[in-house]
């Protein structure tokens, strides 16, 4: 009977000890999971967070039609480069990449467009209001290419290039508007110049009638008491024929005439 007894009672030992590893096996293990849990949960959200990103700036870029505005949210997504980098994922980075080069692209024909539309032809040199507005635009547009540079382009030639187009349309703007500030010179200085008629001569019946030259801007002072004309006759000194008052002095051919 004792003997049974020792039996059971090493069993019940036994069963303890397997009872109380496990347990402590569980619980190790079930520790294990814990501490590893709030990792996952952590990297899930940081993806989930830089996919919204990504997806919230290319749909606010498609919808903006402002050059600048389209500019700041090619800014803002560049400010995630780093953190993008770190997480190493490669689908994120690919989605990342690519978003940037099309914004890049986009922007880019956008500035050739506008600057393409900023142009003078001929119909349009004598227009000093338009000659101003446009180069206006234009220096703008250079101002701010010069200062987003880094947004903007990923190599020197995409700005060289932009930045050639704008400068050949200002020096366009440039030499419409030296010609037309020449042209009005001009005109002023013919507006100041005084008009000489040529003297003319008219021969009728073998008689020469002597028109004298008229100056404008200054006339010559004439006398309150006759208006006469000189007639000058071949071979003959010149003579004044006097005009008595109240009577009209006949015209040229009229008095040619006369004389005969």
């Amino acid at each position: 009977m004792r003997k049974n007894n020792k039996v059971l009672l090493g069993l019940l030992i036994v069963v303890l000890l397997a009872v109380i590893g496990l347990s402590a096996y569980a619980y190790q293990k079930q520790k294990v999971l814990n501490n590893v849990k709030p990792k996952v949960t952590e990297t899930k959200k940081d993806e989930s967070k830089f996919e919204k990103t990504i997806k919230e700036s290319s749909s606010n870029f498609n919808k903006e039609s402002d050059l600048n505005k389209k500019i700041e949210i090619l800014k803002s997504l560049l400010s995630h480069k780093d953190d993008i980098a770190k997480e190493n994922k490669d689908k994120l980075t690919s989605d990342y990449n690519n978003l940037v080069k099309e914004m890049r692209d986009k922007i880019q024909n956008n500035l050739k467009d506008k600057i393409g539309s900023l142009t003078i032809n001929n119909d349009d040199k004598n227009n000093t209001e338009k000659i101003a507005s446009v180069k206006k635009e234009l220096t703008e547009l250079q101002t701010l290419v010069e200062k987003e540079k880094e947004t903007i382009f990923e190599k020197d030639e995409e700005f060289n290039e932009i930045s050639k187009l704008i400068k050949t349309n200002l020096s366009t703007t440039e030499v419409t508007q030296t010609s037309t500030t020449a042209n009005n010179s001009t005109n002023e200085q013919v507006q100041q110049t005084e008009v000489v008629e040529v003297p003319a001569t008219q021969r009728s019946r073998g008689t020469t009638t002597y028109t004298p030259p008229r100056v404008q801007n200054n006339p010559a002072p004439t006398s309150g008491n006759s208006d006469s004309s000189a007639t000058v006759t071949p071979n003959t000194p010149a003579t004044v024929t006097p005009t008595t008052p109240n009577v009209t002095t006949p015209a040229a051919s009229e008095t040619a005439g006369t004389s005969e």
